[in-house]
């Protein structure tokens, strides 16, 4: 009942912090992309916990409170974060979980991403009533520059997001242990081959290395008296 209340907790918290991003990058225009990454980064939470169902919800709960807020009238941004930003995290976490091949994952989620740039590019024509290009010739190979610009683009962005999400899993793990929830770290979330393809974990705590070297240095203490022994 504990462990469901705290993840309760982190799925309304993570809700919270995502319409707030979001509703910022809707209503402020140089704020967008902070408010994709971020909100992003938010629906993180409850996943640290395999919160699946809580991240699900906590990712609707954020579509809809975006749009009373400039959601309706500006559409063609939160458009993005319904469709990939929002969805993003959770698909990540699930391709942990069942160890999809990293990249075959990879190359349906820059499909899915690229996807999802062309039909914000035609929302925006159609909402925006046209949009200047810095060049005219930009026109004619406008979904070309999407796509190649896209995809070299989120590659990037993947390796982020699942660096972000092994950050999150460390620091709500160290907020449990810190209200007296469970002691054991929390479990590794690596790539579907067993290899941490996304980087190094985060550093262990300063309590953690001290125990791990204590038990080192009893194990060598207990061996050597046995050889002294004999």
């Amino acid at each position: 009942m504990k462990k469901k209340s705290f993840q309760i907790a982190l799925a309304a918290m993570s809700c919270a912090l995502a319409a707030i991003f979001m509703n910022l990058g809707i209503n402020v225009s140089f704020l967008i992309i902070t408010g994709y990454v971020f909100g992003a980064v938010s629906l993180m939470l409850p996943l640290a916990k395999n919160f699946y169902a809580g991240g699900f919800l906590a990712y609707l709960a954020t579509c809809l409170l975006c749009l009373p807020f400039g959601g309706i009238g500006f559409f063609y941004k939160l458009f993005p974060f319904i469709v990939f930003f929002g969805l993003h995290p959770l698909i990540n976490a699930l391709q942990l979980k069942f160890k999809v091949n990293k990249w075959l994952s990879l190359a349906i989620k820059t499909v899915w991403f690229d996807g999802m740039l062309c039909c914000t590019w035609l929302l925006l024509l159609a909402m925006a009533g046209g949009v200047e290009l810095p060049f005219a010739w930009m026109n004619d190979w406008i979904y070309v520059i999407i796509i190649v610009g896209g995809t070299v683009l989120f590659v990037v962005y993947d390796w982020v997001m699942f660096r972000f999400q092994k950050i999150v899993n460390y620091y709500v793990a160290k907020l449990e242990r810190g209200r007296g929830g469970s002691s054991a770290p929390p479990p590794e979330q690596d790539s579907a081959d067993g290899i941490d393809v996304f980087g190094l974990d985060a550093p262990q705590q300063p309590e953690e290395k001290n125990e791990e070297e204590n038990k080192s240095g009893q194990e060598t203490g207990g061996e050597d008296g046995g050889e002294n022994g004999t």
